[in-house]
Formats: structure tokens, C-alpha cells, sequence
């Protein structure tokens, strides 16, 4: 009997996962030295292109203690890097900001326009670091719009997103693209940031993140848009073949959770620090001194190049 797992051929997650593993990395190692992970993000300082995760509905994670949510915003704090949240009311909103962590706020495509409106507001007058929107939690499982939370969605169209950019001084970023012609129209809109992503697969046989990431920043070369990824960048190895196909930064994902659950802030903090410690290591084996040094000529794919 083969006990080997079968890769369900509809699962963008595990299509993700192979593929992240088979990108190979050259070892370029004369002249090399310790690396700086030292990142700007809209204009901003951090100490690592590694960020938080968009998590939600993190309240009842762990019903014995406080809010999950303010407990991975700590981590951010104290290891210097952007956080992300997600769908979350204005109190908890404020409780994260009132971490000290720069945090972006992800909104859904509410179905009620003037709830969005009203919470990029709340965002920008409670000091976020930026706001935006997962533009790919548009349908459910049915093929009709979601429903989240009680909350229905809609579509999302330019004139939508150019409304939700003209309404505030933050930048705004939309999440959950995975292809040049969604990239491109969220440049024309005046997008400051996106994150590649496909939302943990919730489109069935969705391409990696990566596969599209090299074609989405030459279509986006030379605008101000600040290209993110997510979606299985679980280590260190992981966002370093992110960050040398393009990206300006990767969010970790669901690996945290493990130590989230067990250790909170601490376990959270451990992990992370594993993570840049693991990419400043292969940062250093391949010449590069600085995030900006990051290149696809490392990479390798079925024996071949990527840059």
C-alpha cells in the first residue's frame, strides 16, 4: 500500500507548497557578508521585510486569554515589522493600534459601501499605518456573494477602489491579486500597495503567488505600487525566494499559529526571529548585504534560471 499523500489537483495550497520547494538557490559565497534585513515601506523604516499576517476573528481563538489579534500586534511591535489585521470591528481595531504596532488595516468588500468608508476613516484618525482591502472575498463557496460574519459582500469595481483611495490620506492596498491585469488596474486606480494572493485557496487550482509574481512587476515597473506576497511562506527560505523574485515584503501566514496558541507574544516573537535569521543566512551564502541586493539570478526552477 502507498501511504504517500496524494496532492489534491484542486488545492492552491499545496500546489503552493510544491512549488515554493522546488525553487533551488545558488550559493554565491566569495566576497559575502552579513546581511541587513533592514526594510522601507511606504517611506517607512522597519527592521525586516517579514510582516504579520491579516488575521481575523482572533478574539475567541483563545478564549482563556485576551484577543490573539493584540497578542501577534505586540510581536510586531517589538520585532519592528508592519503588522497586518483583518476583519475586526473599530474597538478591536483601536485595542490593536493602542499596541504601538504600524498597522495595516484590511477591510472586506462589504456589500454596505458606508461601512467601509467608515472604517478607512477610523483607520486613518486612529493613526493605522495604511488600509485596504481583500478584494478576493467577493463570492462564497456557492458562486454567489459571500456572506461573512452576517455581512454581505459585493464586487469591486475600479470606481470603487479609486472612491476608497480618493478617501484617504493613508496608503491604500488591495489584497488577494494573482494576475498583471488585476495589478495593473489597481495601479491605474491609485493603489499604493498589493499583496499577491490567493487567500489561502479560495479559488480552487489557483496559480502560486510566485508563478505570476515575475510578470506582475514587470507590468508594474517604474509606478509607485509596493508589491507584497503571501500564501505559504512558512521560513526564512520561503520569503527569500519571494524577495528575490520581486517582492518588497511577505507576510508569514497560518505557521505562526502553532505559537501563537502556545506561547502568545513570546512564541510569536520566536518564530519570526527564526525566520529572519534563516533568510539573513541564505541573504549572506548568496552575496547579498542588503534586501535591495536580492535578485532572481539565485534561483533556479527544473534546472533552469530564473533570472
Amino acid at each position: 500500500m502507498n501511504d504517500k499523500k496524494m496532492i489534491n489537483p484542486a488545492d492552491a495550497n499545496e500546489i503552493t507548497r510544491k512549488y515554493l520547494d522546488s525553487i533551488l538557490i545558488e550559493e554565491r559565497i566569495i566576497d559575502a557578508q552579513t546581511a541587513s534585513l533592514e526594510t522601507e515601506i511606504f517611506g517607512q523604516k522597519f527592521s525586516t521585510p517579514i510582516m504579520m499576517p491579516a488575521f481575523s476573528f482572533l478574539r475567541a481563538f483563545l478564549p482563556e486569554r485576551e484577543n490573539a489579534m493584540i497578542e501577534y500586534s505586540r510581536a510586531a511591535r517589538n520585532l519592528g515589522m508592519v503588522n497586518w489585521v483583518g476583519m475586526t470591528d473599530n474597538n478591536d481595531f483601536g485595542e490593536v493600534l493602542a499596541t504601538g504596532a504600524r498597522t495595516v488595516r484590511v477591510i472586506k468588500p462589504f456589500a454596505d459601501t458606508d461601512k467601509v468608508f467608515d472604517e478607512i476613516a477610523f483607520a486613518e484618525k486612529n493613526g493605522a499605518f495604511a488600509v485596504g482591502m481583500d478584494i478576493d472575498h467577493v463570492f462564497g463557496d456557492d458562486g454567489g456573494y459571500d456572506v461573512v460574519a452576517d455581512f454581505p459582500m459585493k464586487r469591486q469595481t475600479q470606481d470603487d477602489l479609486r472612491a476608497y483611495v480618493a478617501s484617504t490620506q493613508l496608503p491604500f492596498v488591495v489584497k488577494g491579486v494573482l494576475s498583471v491585469s488585476d495589478a495593473v488596474k489597481c495601479a491605474e486606480c491609485g493603489v499604493r500597495g498589493i499583496v499577491v494572493s490567493h487567500h489561502r485557496g479560495r479559488m480552487p487550482f489557483a496559480i502560486p503567488p510566485l508563478m505570476v509574481l515575475p510578470e506582475i512587476c514587470k507590468a508594474l515597473e517604474g509606478s509607485n505600487v509596493e508589491i507584497f506576497v503571501d500564501c505559504g511562506i512558512n521560513s526564512g527560505a520561503d520569503a527569500y525566494k519571494a524577495l528575490a523574485m520581486g517582492a518588497k515584503a511577505v507576510s508569514v501566514g497560518r505557521a505562526i499559529m502553532p505559537s501563537l496558541s502556545k506561547e502568545g507574544t513570546e512564541g510569536v516573537e520566536k518564530y519570526v526571529r527564526k525566520m529572519n535569521q534563516d533568510l539573513a543566512l541564505l541573504m549572506g551564502y548568496t552575496g547579498c548585504a542588503s534586501t535591495d541586493d536580492l535578485s532572481p539570478d539565485t534561483l533556479w526552477l527544473n534546472g533552469k534560471r530564473l533570472g
